[in-house]
């Protein structure tokens, strides 16, 4: 793949902005330590939906943004620096308030406003300024990155959360740096859409398969939440006699790594497999649960597991990004990523501790081993229903060609 100089910095800014496109996850070690130690008469489910704010604010702020974005109100270039600046700003405003428990769920809306802007145009500004198959290569990479961000993260806030529980948000303070990066780098263009512009195009209105993704990766993200949130208690209840947040922050590091490697073959893997890769996505998170539940009490396993469930990251979330990117232009950029990467998976980890832990828990008690094997049940048949659906639809097309 060869790139000019404009894309190619382009390239590197877009990729290291995903380095800091998981900041819950330097929150995550320190679960089990927010609800036993710091606000124990919280129940985990109440701190999980605290931290899960995010997930609810990051679509309804990607919404509103891109509506102005497709009025030609607002840049991507805006949007994404004034989100950078957010998210740190939530690291310093941990630093002021974290003494009581409406702190946590403060915190997770600011989050959630800042990963609503820069996350989502992050994506935009793959989608507006490279071809197809420049694309996909690099969706792979920024997936990837994404994860390596998440292991340092990761790692970081297990180590900081065991100094101070809220450790992990002062990390987020990275973004002012990255801010500054993108103001010099990421071109400033308007994109406003069809309606407003008058031009219409092929691509002017949304595809319905673009929906279809969209509900893959709302159901992914629900399943796949289930890994790293629960991590931190599972260690704690099956191996109590370690440190389960900085175990849990080399589990969460681990599990990223397995995206790091399975991102950086992703191009190739997409272009033979097509959508066949979203159900070796789903094997990929059924096998790794299992793992986790069936030898809850080896940590070398635990890690094992966790790093083949994270494998999956890199698989589904861009293959359903890159297939969303041919079905759009310019003027439909801004609403389908919004929809692809923002609302759809965003939504899937706000419901993950609501169905995962709360209902999970009243019908099969609070044993996470068991929340694993119901996680892992459920992602096997959304592989089921992908295989079949996807199957179907080549035929379909082979039928039509002929």
């Amino acid at each position: 793949m060869k790139l000019d100089k404009k894309k190619k910095l382009l390239m590197w800014t877009i990729l290291i902005i995903a380095l800091v496109q998981m900041p819950a996850l330097a929150l995550t070690p320190a679960i089990n330590l927010i609800q036993t130690q710091v606000f124990p008469a919280h129940t985990l489910a109440e701190v999980q939906t605290a931290l899960a704010w995010t997930n609810l604010v990051s679509p309804v702020v990607s919404i509103i943004v891109a509506f102005f974005i497709n009025r030609g109100l607002f840049t991507k270039k805006g949007v994404v620096i004034t989100g950078l600046f957010l998210l740190s700003l939530t690291g310093f405003l941990a630093i002021l308030f974290h003494t009581e428990f409406w702190s946590l769920s403060m915190l997770s809306v600011v989050l959630g406003i800042a990963t609503g802007c820069f996350m989502t145009n992050a994506f935009g500004l793959l989608f507006d300024n490279y071809n197809d198959r420049e694309r996909q290569i690099i969706a792979g990479y920024q997936t990837s990155c994404i994860n390596l961000g998440g292991i340092s993260m990761g790692l970081l806030g297990g180590v900081l959360a065991t100094a101070m529980w809220y450790g992990g948000y002062i990390i987020l303070l990275i973004g002012l740096p990255v801010a500054i990066l993108a103001f010099f780098t990421v071109p400033n263009y308007k994109s406003p859409s069809a309606r407003f512009s008058g031009e219409v195009t092929d691509k002017s209105r949304l595809n319905p398969r673009i929906y279809y993704y969209a509900v893959l990766a709302f159901l992914f993200m629900m399943i796949y939440g289930v890994g790293g949130a629960n991590i931190s208690p599972h260690i704690k209840q099956n191996i109590p006699d370690v440190n389960d947040a900085a175990m849990a922050g080399i589990a969460v590091a681990i599990q990223m790594g397995g995206g790091v490697v399975s991102g950086f073959f992703f191009g190739r893997i997409s272009e033979k497999l097509k959508d066949m890769v979203l159900p070796v996505a789903c094997s990929a998170i059924f096998v790794g649960f299992m793992l986790l539940s069936l030898f809850a009490s080896s940590l070398v396993m635990i890690f094992i597991g966790i790093f083949i469930a994270g494998m999956s990251l890199s698989l589904m979330l861009p293959r359903c990004i890159y297939a969303v990117s041919t079905l759009v232009d310019k003027s439909t950029s801004a609403t389908a990523t919004v929809i692809i990467s923002s609302v759809a998976p965003s939504l899937g980890g706000l419901l993950s501790p609501q169905v995962f832990t709360r209902l999970e828990s009243a019908v099969f008690g609070d044993a996470t081993a068991t929340r694993y094997i119901v996680a892992g049940c459920a992602v096997l048949l959304l592989g089921l229903v992908i295989t079949v659906l996807t199957l179907g639809r080549r035929k379909k097309e082979q039928a039509a060609q002929a």
